[in-house]
């Protein structure tokens, strides 16, 4: 069953990935204190968790021109499930059969204050996407991830924890599988001097 196939029955979010994944943030600011002249930013690492409370996903969130998006970046196996969910085997389009570890699931979040607005989702679990709001509290060591079918009343809201800048060295923050992959340069071909007259 999907993370968010509860939505469509009005009865709360399931276990899973889903809130993990903007849960990780990494941050390249001041740690825990992002702060933006509207509020505390999302940028950062955030943890999200499973139902029992133990750790789901760490995200990794990122701004640019007000516009934030968070990938997976640590996984952690659910402890009622018989194995760990490593490929987005239902995702859709090129997204299908890629590693979760690293792949963009918040996308399109427009900053507006401390709120995130207008993005979106995605249940790796399933391949549904959904649409999402995000809000930091004042103090900018809580995410609140809703996510909702149609309208927000008709979602439910996760609440994640803020974790330390350095909780993962940026050097070895995974990367997003779907990101292009850049070609080295080549090098100019070497011109053969003039011949002399």
């Amino acid at each position: 069953m999907g993370l968010f196939s509860s939505l469509a029955h009005g009865t709360k979010f399931s276990r899973g990935l889903f809130f993990a994944a903007a849960a990780t943030i990494a941050v390249f600011a001041t740690p825990g204190l992002a702060q933006t002249s509207g509020g505390a930013s999302v940028v950062g690492f955030w943890q999200a968790t499973f139902d029992d409370g133990s750790p789901s996903g760490w995200f990794y969130f990122t701004e640019k021109d007000g516009i934030a998006e968070g990938r997976l970046v640590k996984m952690y196996k659910d402890p009622a499930a018989a194995k760990m969910v490593e490929f987005c085997a239902h995702c859709p389009g090129a997204m299908k059969g890629a590693p979760m570890l690293g792949l963009t699931i918040v996308t399109g979040m427009k900053h507006h204050g401390s709120k995130y607005e207008d993005g979106h989702i995605l249940d790796p679990r399933d391949g549904s996407i959904y649409n999402a709001q995000l809000e930091v509290s004042p103090d900018g060591q809580n995410l609140y991830l809703r996510g909702y079918i149609g309208v927000p009343m008709l979602g439910q809201t996760k609440t994640w924890t803020r974790l330390p800048d350095d909780v993962i060295p940026v050097a070895s923050i995974p990367p997003d599988p779907m990101a292009p992959v850049k070609k080295p340069a080549t090098p100019a071909a070497a011109k053969t001097p003039p011949k002399a007259p």
